[in-house]
């Protein structure tokens, strides 16, 4: 759910940024999930710039999406392909008939964990972008355990109790190994951490919900990798309305983040 929060708001501000450009923000999920029903209710076209659009994808059968563990992001968007191409294909279909009246296909630009969508793209010929929702922090420690992966063929679920502390980039501090995601100590979950990983260094740039105020360490390591242009365009926080607006139950005012950013030193 914060996920969708986050891409709506980042749909908003490119529009508002640029005049030229339109979005729409496409929502996939594997069943009836009330709570992004509510959320999505409630972007009503008075609560959305005139350029910007809000779509939910057909939800999918129950058994159309492998719905254990954490491979199910990863099922359901292969089985959103084909939705998110007929889409698609109407936009550029509009556009190639009215030139001067629709808005041309520009690009895609994919959460993180749905990089696996980058092949649509390339079939429609333009070029993808990622969108982190966690922070530059999280962009760099997902590349690092990659490499460790790969290059170093380092087995990642045996750290789950290690207490070696890891140097990665990103990150001031050293981190202990035990303390890394839990996806990445499990078996099932771990391929599709390290596809989008892979995903990142393929896109055309990353656009990263962060400001270099608040993590300039982890914005300047990832500027000297091999990766694409990364763009902090942050930070979004959704403080509006219920505790849905902000995806957690447990939020029901997001007052004092603000007042502790207002706070910071400049």
């Amino acid at each position: 759910m914060g996920h969708i929060i986050a891409a709506v708001e980042i749909a908003k501000l490119i529009v508002e940024r640029d005049d030229r450009i339109s979005t729409s923000v496409l929502i996939m999920r594997p069943t009836l999930d009330s709570t992004t029903t509510k959320y999505t209710e409630s972007l009503t076209s008075s609560t959305l710039p005139n350029r910007m659009r809000v779509v939910e994808l057909p939800c999918l059968e129950h058994t159309a999406v492998h719905n254990t563990g954490a491979s199910w992001m990863a099922s359901l968007a292969e089985a959103q392909k084909n939705h998110v191409k007929e889409f698609v294909s109407k936009i550029k279909a509009q556009s190639e008939l009215s030139p001067h009246d629709s808005p041309r296909l520009a690009g895609f630009v994919l959460d993180t964990f749905v990089s696996g969508m980058d092949d649509l793209a390339a079939e429609f010929g333009v070029p993808w972008y990622v969108f982190s929702a966690s922070g530059a922090a999280l962009i760099g420690l997902m590349l690092y355990l990659q490499a460790l992966h790969d290059e170093q063929k380092a087995d990642l679920p045996e750290y789950k109790d290690s207490d070696a502390e890891l140097e990665i980039p990103s990150l001031v501090n050293r981190l202990p190994a035990k303390l890394l995601p839990s996806l990445v100590f499990n078996r099932e979950s771990l391929p599709i951490f390290l596809g989008a990983a892979r995903g990142l260094k393929h896109a055309r740039g990353i656009l990263i919900n962060t400001f270099k105020e608040l993590e300039s360490h982890a914005i300047n390591s990832l500027s000297k990798g091999e990766i694409p242009p990364v763009n902090p365009l942050g930070p979004i926080v959704r403080c509006k309305g219920n505790s849905y607006d902000v995806g957690s139950s447990q939020i029901n005012d997001c007052k004092d983040i603000m007042q502790w950013l207002d706070d910071q030193p400049p």
